[in-house]
């Protein structure tokens, strides 16, 4: 099950000439309320961190919610084009669609490089087996070889020189060993 990140409408009120902000969450209670407002100060809400610049009228708002991974490229630029065709529009109501496009697409950009990263790690990873995939057939394909071109004569030759002197090595140690100390001495 997929969950909405929440949404925050951030509204300034104007009044004596002092100017103040507060944040609503999701249209239900007021998160911040009557907080004095400094351009350029930063407005921190729920881990999330943003700017206001400039001197904001009395009831001018705007919302603000977590960027989410399934906005695609067309949707953020459908989004920017009709919020910027509309007509009705202040200043500061399109330069928040202006502000909100580039966010979107930013994100759609950060999307974009998240998923080619992941691709590119997995491509590296697959790179990397098959090096290994490949090393161990070559040494298969050698033990195979070596199987196959025995000289069956002269390794039984060699298997034999081999046997004989380990018989060798073998009496000599019982020897030795059946010799006590005083056997040795007077030898």
């Amino acid at each position: 099950p997929t969950t909405t990140p929440p949404q925050y409408a951030v509204t300034f009120s104007v009044n004596a000439g002092v100017t103040t902000y507060s944040v609503t969450k999701d249209g239900g209670g007021t998160t911040l309320t009557d907080v004095p407002f400094q351009s350029g100060k930063a407005i921190v809400i729920d881990g999330m961190s943003f700017a206001v610049t400039g001197q904001p009228a009395n009831t001018d708002s705007f919302t603000v919610n977590q960027s989410t991974n399934d906005l695609s490229v067309f949707d953020a630029l459908d989004s920017a084009i009709t919020s910027l065709n509309s007509t009705n529009q202040n200043t500061g109501q399109v330069m928040q669609a202006v502000n909100k496009g580039l966010s979107n697409l930013d994100s759609v950009l950060g999307n974009v490089s998240a998923a080619r990263s992941a691709v590119g790690e997995s491509l590296n990873r697959m790179d990397s087996i098959e090096g290994r995939i490949s090393a161990s057939k070559l040494a298969a394909e050698t033990e195979r070889s070596n199987a196959e071109d025995l000289d069956m004569v002269s390794a039984f030759s060699k298997f034999q020189n081999q046997q004989t002197g380990y018989d060798a090595a073998l009496k000599s140690y019982a020897m030795v060993q059946k010799l006590s100390l005083f056997q040795y001495i007077n030898g």
